[in-house]
């Protein structure tokens, strides 16, 4: 029937824009014609062809009428709540019968708090088990099918330190230190590095440590993009400031936390090839003969390493007295930052030990120097064949700067001049450090100096033979800095790593 009470006639004589008579069960004009009836008030679609739409020219099948509802009763059946069945429908159940027997209600938490232990610390972790059932007004319980199985599975959450959401601008200059500066500080950087796995988590929680990675990033930034050199020189002064502030309390100076920012700057002075490379090594050096009382941890161990590196690197540069202390040394001490333990099919195992071996005979060529003027040509090349083992795109050979910077200020060769400074450029080419071309371009004055005898282990130069005579900015801080530490001997005496 149409709404308005009026017969519409069969499907048919509508299709054919005629009036049906509305003969039951079939009209009299389609047995005219011979053709199916629907019947009148009854719709019925006949087969044909789409004309539009996805099935266009597709085949539309005849969907037969649902049978009418029966005349006896006017009310409709009452609808049977519906079920939904989980994938796991046997976990469910059992999930559900346990909170039932524990008294839950129409909507419970159960929570509970137990200790997992993780690296030798307990860990406080909440276990929740949620129950996710809702009553109807009939009493029929009825899952929520908005969740899935999973929900009903107890969650075991570590609960860790809440960490301040970090700005964009820190973001950025702690992705850049991730991916441009750290890479460059370490042997293997896809085999492990504390830069980016110990020092940065570190930065997310100290505030001193984040803002150390924000300016040496500035500093590494600023060699392509002037606009961050304000940024990273501001910084860098206000670091200065805050460490000498520190350095008059113990409690406050002898911390991890003051030991990575030392790292970090140091590293950025090797990016700038800054002339305070010397006082910040020297506070290095102080602060760590006395952090005996800092708890092992696998961030000291890095510290501890890096620390060896930049001693190892750094001192001989600095005077005789302190390259002789250092490398009389065992190496074993200070080149503990060369060992990764690899298995002994590794294939960085032949770069690893042609590294050490380098480093080796560099330490052995400084001492016959500081020991005579004899030339050392001999060792020279012995030096030159095991560099030339290490291809200059290997990974871990940016690692070689030192020892090229040393055999290149020792040669009288010119051949060995220019394998050393060669090697050095191509170095540079890849890291972008300028500790680098600054060390190039000290070594005409060396070897202008050999024909009088002058070594070249005598002078202070800073990173990789940087000449000590520009204005140095933070001077009379880091001297307070390291006067400081000095004093603190009383307190809590010098303690060897």
């Amino acid at each position: 029937m149409s709404p308005g009470g009026k017969t519409r006639g069969c499907f048919q004589c509508s299709k054919r824009r005629i009036i049906c008579d509305n003969t039951e069960p079939t009209c009299k004009k389609c047995q005219k014609k011979g053709i199916e009836c629907s019947g009148p008030g009854r719709i019925r679609f006949s087969t044909g062809v789409a004309q539009r739409g996805r099935s266009k020219g597709s085949t539309i099948p005849v969907v037969d009428p649902s049978p009418e509802p029966s005349p006896e009763s006017d009310i409709q059946p009452t609808p049977v709540p519906r079920k939904i069945r989980w994938k796991n429908d046997q976990l469910a159940r059992t999930t559900r019968e346990n909170v039932k027997r524990a008294g839950a209600g129409p909507s419970t938490r159960q929570a509970t708090s137990i200790s997992i232990p993780r690296n030798g610390n307990a860990i406080p972790v909440c276990t929740e088990t949620f129950d996710l059932q809702q009553k109807d007004s009939d009493g029929i319980d009825e899952y929520v099918d908005r969740f899935s199985d999973k929900a009903l599975i107890p969650l075991a959450v570590s609960i860790h330190q809440w960490l301040a959401p970090l700005n964009p601008q820190t973001r950025t200059l702690m992705s850049h230190f991730s991916e441009q500066v750290a890479p460059v500080m370490v042997l293997l950087d896809h085999i492990s590095n504390g830069y980016r796995n110990i020092l940065l988590p570190l930065a997310c929680e100290d505030e001193l440590v984040q803002r150390a990675v924000g300016v040496v990033a500035a500093q590494h930034l600023a060699l392509h993009s002037p606009s961050y050199q304000s940024f990273a020189d501001q910084g860098r002064a206000t670091l200065i400031s805050r460490l000498c502030r520190d350095s008059t309390s113990p409690d406050r100076v002898f911390t991890t936390s003051t030991w990575a920012t030392l790292i970090v700057l140091l590293v950025g002075e090797t990016i700038t090839g800054s002339s305070e490379y010397s006082h910040l090594l020297r506070t290095l050096t102080y602060l760590v003969q006395n952090a005996g009382q800092i708890a092992p941890s696998s961030a000291r161990q890095f510290l501890s390493q890096q620390t060896h590196m930049f001693e190892f690197l750094g001192q001989p540069l600095l005077g005789e007295h302190q390259g002789v202390n250092v490398l009389s040394f065992p190496l074993e001490h200070y080149l503990d930052w060369t060992w990764y333990g690899l298995p002994p099919d590794s294939e960085h195992n032949h770069m690893l030990r042609f590294s050490r071996m380098a480093f080796i005979k560099a330490s052995q060529i400084y001492l016959g120097r500081v020991a005579s003027n004899d030339d050392q040509w001999q060792l020279l090349e012995s030096l030159k064949e095991v560099v030339s083992q290490i291809e200059p795109n290997q990974m871990g050979s940016h690692a070689l700067v030192w020892v090229c910077f040393i055999a290149a200020a020792d040669s009288t060769d010119p051949e060995h001049r220019s394998f050393f400074v060669d090697r050095m450029n191509l170095i540079f080419a890849k890291v972008k450090f300028h500790n680098i071309p600054a060390g190039v371009q000290a070594l005409p004055a060396i070897w202008s100096q050999q024909a009088s005898s002058h070594r070249y282990t005598t002078r202070k130069m800073g990173p990789l033979g940087t000449f000590w005579g520009e204005k140095i900015m933070n001077e009379e801080k880091n001297q307070i800095i390291t006067d400081n530490l000095i004093k603190h001997e009383d307190i809590y005496g010098a303690h060897e790593e």
